[in-house]
């Protein structure tokens, strides 16, 4: 399939109004996509299920699925396309001055309670005189190679982008791989990288909470050193972590409840993290913190191999694959209206001004693409 004839089935897809995604998985060079053949919901029950997930930050919430079954499943091999770069003035509130409010009471928060790390985000709106989904799309893939890159659309969530440095799971047979991700600064070219207590402190709470919670799972585990990892503009600090499942009785469905929302997203300990952004967030997170990606779908080696799967029906494979990515770096597009949401961790050792500006540089990855 040529590029053109793609991304013609990228634009019919939109004028559908039926559920779809395109997506390209780091260091891919390649884009796949699953297109409803019906306009029905289809929502989560216990993850047996196989299709593209989009999950909320909010485990209570619905997750949302694009079902293998139903779908048509397209792959672009080579990505020999043209970028077109858009242009938008783009003017918004500056919400600075309640964050730093919104932090301070953090701080206090962690020093009068058992809080340690608390992640606070805040959504920004623009106002667009023009937008162009495959366009937008086109250009995170180019622009950030190395990030899971996804234009998402459903009638029950609408438009949304991302191009997600952070993988939750990858789960290929019984092998399992996650990362934790945690801990920024600036690219300052020039100058030496170093990493203050501040930030090695806020991995080492996700690397520890990962641990802890695949040991249950995963024999053995092996752990990387720490490594900067550079994601647009901005470094993080990451591990991974992997292992291979205890047994094959194992409940994805309880696996993503014990790991999601991870301390990189939400806090420690976990419930009190995430009742304090509840309730002092001034905004619901929707999709932003959450995670997507396939789900127990055949590996890339079937896929290529099978006729069938080309023209849209289910196929069997005793090996399944699952590749999720937590939705960092991302946007909702409601026709002109588009909002970007970014986060930091707050830890005893913040500092309030520091924080926002890690959140101003973090949603320059997707405010540079409009």
């Amino acid at each position: 399939m040529t590029s053109t004839d793609f991304f013609d089935q990228f634009n019919e897809a939109i004028q559908s109004k039926c559920p779809f995604v395109f997506f390209s998985t780091p260091e891919s060079q390649s884009i796949k996509a699953y297109i409803q053949t019906n306009s029905e919901t289809y929502c989560i029950e216990d993850y047996s299920e196989s299709g593209f997930v989009f999950a909320p930050f909010d485990a209570n919430k619905n997750s949302y699925y694009i079902p293998l079954e139903t779908s048509r499943v397209l792959k672009l091999e080579h990505l020999d396309f043209e970028v077109r770069l858009q242009s938008n003035p783009l003017n918004y509130e500056d919400p600075t001055k309640e964050h730093l409010k919104l932090v301070s009471s953090a701080l206090d928060a962690i020093t009068t309670t058992d809080l340690e790390k608390v992640v606070l985000s805040r959504a920004f709106k623009f106002n667009l005189e023009s937008s162009n989904p495959i366009e937008t799309f086109k250009t995170l893939v180019y622009s950030y190679p190395s990030a899971f890159t996804y234009c998402w659309y459903h009638p029950q969530t609408g438009f949304w982008f991302g191009a997600s440095p952070e993988q939750l799971l990858k789960l290929e047979g019984r092998s399992l791989s996650t990362m934790a991700l945690a801990g920024t600064q600036a690219v300052n070219l020039g100058k030496a990288i170093e990493w203050d207590v501040k930030n090695r402190e806020e991995h080492a709470f996700v690397t520890d909470y990962l641990v802890k919670v695949l040991s249950n799972y995963l024999e053995p585990i092996k752990i990387s050193d720490p490594q900067t990892h550079k994601a647009g503009e901005l470094l993080h600090l990451k591990t991974h972590v992997t292992g291979r499942l205890k047994s094959s009785n194992y409940s994805l469905k309880a696996l993503l409840k014990a790991m999601h929302p991870t301390p990189a997203v939400c806090g420690t300990p976990r419930q009190l993290a995430l009742d304090y952004i509840l309730s002092n967030e001034a905004y619901e997170r929707e999709f932003y913190a959450g995670f997507f990606g396939e789900l127990n779908v055949p590996t890339d080696q079937t896929f290529r191999n099978s006729k069938k799967n080309i023209e849209n029906r289910a196929y069997q494979t005793d090996r399944k694959s699952t590749h999720l990515a937590v939705n960092l770096r991302c946007m909702k597009l409601d026709n002109s209206l588009a909002t970007l949401f970014s986060g930091s961790g707050i830890t005893k050792d913040s500092d309030p001004l520091t924080e926002c500006i890690e959140i101003q540089n973090k949603i320059a990855t997707i405010k540079k693409v409009l």
